[in-house]
């Protein structure tokens, strides 16, 4: 900091001296300003647009440009790419870019154009090159009219170096909405929102990184070009919908491949991709069936309001539309369709329209209508059914009005010792209030484990590190809405340190709909834990002495929309998982005698399956990550795609202090069983072979054999050194090498 402020000093004196020698001239024009900008939060380059002028041969758009720091920066400057393009809005509400790419039939940015600098710093002009008034020049022969909402966006980007000696792109997209004809723009396109997108995608950077604004993207993927060697639509809602029905787009499922050609003929198959999104509901788990998922208002990436059309999704549906997701629905009762299986045509078996041949667009909300505000029924409500609502076919029941919530909580608990049956009161009720008894069909159960230093063992309750587990269907109602129940097994004897006990599970629901007759589903409620001291039985409500918490469950919602797992039972909350996901947990009983991956078991452990689940396709595929469940189903998480940058450490662990990832990991932290050996709840002894905790946390996402032998080399006496080269603060620390690239 000294250093600092002596360097500030050196150069004020000089600007001083300097306006003693010169006097009080300028090069400027009278009300120049200085530059304005304030120090970039996240180190990114800053520009908006100030003005577009239409009025001569060729417009002219006006825009500022400052460094992270806030200095000023020309355009021109070596390294710097400035470019812009330009679309309107037409009658039918989608966009028309005016400027041609290089390649045929294709938007693209402007080329050929001029840059200058204004007299404010900060400021300059471009030129453009095409003359948009000109039909002969512009793509398609768009004519120019005044009258229209008009957009220019920019892509502005650079290569800088980081702390770390990194290179990364700094990237901005400026747009401005306009009418040309000076008059206010009562017209817009605001479908989805950039910070809708970047909940799941982190920061999303496309087309080589420098396209990261939805206002720059649907500019030029609008409707009418396709990708010239598939010839797939590249219009927005047809990409998107495509991209992220993925494996449940009814074309992939039919042996179809939607694929779209990139740049310098890179091949994009989304045939794979699996939506995060899991429900009760099986039949639409990893569907994006929740529209208000992505088309709900938020923010572009300068942080101002973005996404006033979030709710046009449930209007005017069209046949166009509606074929984005289902894309083997004929409206003119042929039984089979043609689709793309990348580059080739194959043809699929049909699924002709419900409501008959439909010959144009004009009935379509007569049965789909939208139905206004938030009204998300999924049940017919009136004669004039089956009518099917454009939001009701596109809700989940947890989120519906049928679902009338589950809410548990644990009163009290007695006789929670070690070598004692505790004996637990409980309730469960709705949203409204209403007691929800615990009998059947309802499915609720209690758990109780423990740990004696950070993760949980539950040594000597269940083989394979497994807790206690107590069903409530024959539970004691006591005439205030509670039940009682005691555990039918005790805690062991041996037990010691903190317990808890977790309250869990669902409730069926038969729903009839006129889209898809009746459907059984299970819905479970958000899971709650009760800790205990072993030796007291007393409850203990501080954080600290609680389980760690690592990572936040509503990191997880923001993709997963709802965690509902192993049936529905185990609901929204990470705290209950790492009840049974302990470092002595496999999946040993559940394999059979010829595993697809060869191995005996394969370990659980909450943090070593989630980085392996979450690294998916980018995993050394010669050793899968593969987990045998109930029932021996083979759990293949090879071809997942991470939506995001998987060196952000915290899209799902928590921001605090002390920090809940990297090394050094937190005290007393177990190392991972990798094999049981035959006390397999270790009731006498701790007898599992086990990876060291350091090594089983990064061999986790680096599971080569580089990685592993680098990790077992720096165990000094069976102690791992890990820290002192990748302690937070140094080069290889989490702080630089878990830190997104852009």
């Amino acid at each position: 900091m000294v250093k600092r402020n002596k360097a500030h000093a050196i150069v004020l004196i000089a600007i001083i001296l300097a306006g003693i020698v010169t006097g009080c001239g300028s090069n400027k024009k009278e009300g120049a300003q200085a530059p304005k900008a304030a120090v970039s939060p996240g180190g990114n380059l800053q520009s908006t647009i100030q003005g577009f002028d239409t009025n001569g041969p060729k417009p002219v758009v006006t825009f500022t440009l400052f460094d992270e720091k806030g200095e000023p920066i020309d355009p021109s400057t070596p390294g710097m790419s400035v470019r812009f393009t330009l679309a309107r809005i037409g009658a039918d509400g989608n966009y028309r870019n005016y400027i041609k790419s290089s390649t045929a039939g294709q938007p693209g940015l402007d080329s050929g154009g001029t840059f200058a600098a204004t007299d404010q710093d900060g400021t300059y002009t471009y030129t453009f090159g095409t003359d948009i008034k000109d039909t002969t020049k512009t793509l398609g022969g768009l004519a120019f009219d005044s009258s229209l909402t008009h957009t220019v966006g920019a892509q502005i980007q650079r290569t800088v170096v980081s702390a770390a000696g990194t290179p990364f792109q700094q990237a901005v997209n400026p747009y401005l909405n306009f009418r040309p004809d000076g008059k206010a723009v009562t017209v817009s396109r605001e479908i989805v929102s950039i910070s809708a997108c970047n909940g799941c995608h982190g920061k999303l950077g496309l087309h080589g990184g420098g396209r990261r604004e939805i206002a720059l993207c649907i500019l030029c993927h609008n409707p009418g070009p396709t990708d010239l060697e598939t010839d797939q639509a590249i219009d927005m809602k047809s990409l998107i919908h495509k991209i992220h029905m993925g494996e449940k787009l009814p074309s992939n499922a039919a042996g179809g491949d939607y694929t779209i050609i990139g740049f310098g003929g890179a091949v994009h198959s989304y045939k794979t991709v699996a939506f995060p999104f899991m429900s009760g509901d099986t039949t639409i788990t990893a569907t994006p069936i929740e529209c208000i998922k992505c088309h709900v208002s938020g923010t572009d990436l300068s942080g101002n309001s973005y996404g006033k059309d979030a709710d046009k999704w449930k209007e005017s549906p069209t046949r166009e539309k509606c074929s984005t997701c289902h894309d083997l629905t004929t409206y003119d009762d042929s039984v089979t369709k043609v689709v793309k299986n990348g580059k080739d045509n194959i043809t699929a078996t049909a699924v002709p329209h419900t409501g008959g041949v439909q010959t144009g667009d004009s009935l379509c909300a007569g049965c789909h209508p939208d139905t206004g505000g938030n009204d998300y029924d999924i049940t017919p409500k009136d004669a004039e059914e089956p009518r099917v609502p454009v939001p009701s076919a596109h809700t989940i029941l947890e989120r519906s009005t049928v679902y009338s919530g589950i809410n548990f909580a644990i009163i009290s608990v007695i006789d929670a010792t070690a070598g004692s049956a505790p004996t637990v009161t409980f309730k469960v009720t709705d949203d409204e209030g209403n007691i929800i008894s615990p009998a059947s069909p309802s499915s609720f159960s209690l758990k109780v484990g423990y740990f004696s230093q950070t993760d949980y063992i539950n040594n000597g309750m269940v083989e394979y590190g497994q807790p206690l587990t107590q069903a409530l269907t024959g539970a004691t109602a006591n005439g205030d809405g509670s039940y009682t129940i005691t555990f039918a097994s005790p805690i062991p004897a041996t037990a010691t340190g903190v317990g808890v006990i977790g309250i869990e599970g669902r409730r069926p629901y038969s729903v009839s709909t006129p889209h898809k007759g009746t459907q059984n589903y299970n819905v479970g409620g958000k899971a709650v834990q009760y800790y205990f001291d072993l030796a007291t039985g007393l409850k203990i409500t501080d954080p600290s002495k609680q389980r760690r918490q690592a990572v936040d469950t509503n990191k997880c919602l923001v993709c997963h929309s709802r965690l509902s797992l192993h049936g529905a039972n185990r609901v929204n909350n990470v705290m209950e998982c790492v009840i049974c996901h302990n470092p002595n947990a496999t999946d040993r009983s559940r394999r059979p005698a010829t595993p697809v991956d060869g191995l005996t078991e394969r370990p659980i452990d909450f943090k070593v399956m989630i980085h392996s689940i979450h690294t998916g396709e980018n995993l050394d595929l010669s050793k899968p990550y593969v987990i045998y469940g109930f029932g021996n189903s083979v759990n293949d998480f090879s071809e997942v795609r991470f939506p995001r940058d998987r060196r952000d450490c915290l899209a799902c662990h928590i921001d605090a202090e002390p920090v809940t990832y990297g090394v050094p990991l937190t005290a007393n932290i177990l190392g991972t069983t990798s094999n049981t050996g035959t006390d397999l709840n270790n009731k006498v002894s701790d007898d599992n072979s086990r990876t060291l905790p350091h090594k089983s946390v990064c061999v986790s996402c680096h599971n080569n054999a580089i990685a592993s032998g680098h990790a077992d080399g720096k165990v000094v006496n069976g102690v791992e050194t890990c820290s002192q080269c990748h302690s937070t603060g140094l080069l290889l620390g989490p702080d630089f090498a878990h830190l997104p690239a852009r």
